[in-house]
Formats: C-alpha cells, structure tokens, sequence
C-alpha cells in the first residue's frame, strides 16, 4: 500500500469488535514521506488545513480542539513522532480517534482507529452523504497528495472551492468507490 497509485486498493480497512459492542474502525495507509514529515503534516496547525480542516485551540495533551466545521474534542495523548490519541465529540456523540505512525525505511505506515462506532454510519447513509470511512478516506487521500506535493495552493476549503464541476464529480466518484469499499468490508465480518 502506497500513497501513489489506486487509493482503494492502497488503503487498508479494517472492522473489529469492541467492548460495547459496537465497531473499530481502523485504516491504514503508508506514505512516501518520513515519520517526522507525517507528524507534521498532522500536528502543525498551518499543514493540517491545507489537506484536513483548520483547527483551534489548545493544542497540547489536557487541551481541547476544535475542527472548523466537524468535530471537537479533547487530546488526551500525544507521543511525538508516533501516536495520537483524542477525543471526537461529533452530533451528539463521543468516541475515541488514535492515530499511529510508524517508520518503514523512507516510508510511515499511517493507522487511524475510530471507536466506538455503529456499522451503519462507516457507509454512505444516503445519497451525497459520505460515511465515517469514506470521510476518514478522503482526508487521508488528500493527505498524500499533499504529502507527495499534488495538491493546490491554500487551504482545503479553498482548493475545493475552486474544484471544477468534473473535480467535484471525481471527487463524489470516489467517496462512493470507497463507501463500497466499506460496505464488502461490513458483509464480510457479518
């Protein structure tokens, strides 16, 4: 799995059981950069709005943050360069986010878990709707466009503000490809 050909096939999607008897979410990506270069790309404010979302807040264990538009929470650990783990507070709800990265040569293998999570909301939920997995998806993709120096200039609200209609579809394309993806790894584990 890399971060240069087919994000479908370069991702990894993974459902587990948790205690509460709802799902684990996890995805794994590896990049073409070094740990160091991931890290901050994740950590540092300025970096993670150009792929992700702007943030604010206290940025430090203990503190809380705040992603424009999506979710909060709290950054209950963070180990520098190899894993983060916080709070996602989102419509109503609290689960926990981890996020590892460890070195592989020139590569980091990059893993998200998300739990606890319903399987019904890691698919689409409706037409234009993205699901847990396709939202984390699209954001890791973006990050090793980044990464690899593919993106536009800006920030990801103005580089898909000035997406073209066709980008735009692209775009809607794949989150749906990835939503399938999700949707085989949910029937395989039932």
């Amino acid at each position: 799995m890399s971060d240069t050909s087919d994000p479908i096939a370069d991702t990894g999607r993974e459902l587990r059981d948790h205690d509460s008897g709802l799902k684990v979410l996890a995805i794994r990506r590896v990049y073409n950069a070094d740990v160091d270069d991931v890290w901050d790309a994740l950590t540092d404010p300025e970096r993670l709005a150009r792929w992700f979302l702007p943030i604010t807040g206290d940025l430090h264990v203990g503190g809380r943050y705040s992603l424009e538009g999506n979710a909060s929470g709290e950054i209950v650990r963070c180990e520098k360069p190899r894993e983060i783990g916080l709070t996602w507070e989102f419509g109503g709800g609290t689960s926990d986010v981890l996020l590892m990265l460890t070195p592989e040569g020139d590569t980091t293998v990059f893993t998200l878990e998300h739990s606890p999570v319903p399987p019904e909301i890691i698919v689409n939920a409706g037409p234009d709707m993205w699901g847990l997995g396709a939202g984390w998806e699209m954001g890791l993709t973006a990050l090793g466009d980044y990464l690899g120096g593919r993106l536009r200039e800006g920030t990801s609200a103005e580089w898909i503000a000035d997406s073209t209609p066709e980008e735009l579809m692209a775009a809607g394309q794949l989150a749906g490809r990835i939503s399938d993806a999700w949707a085989a790894v949910i029937t395989a584990k039932n």
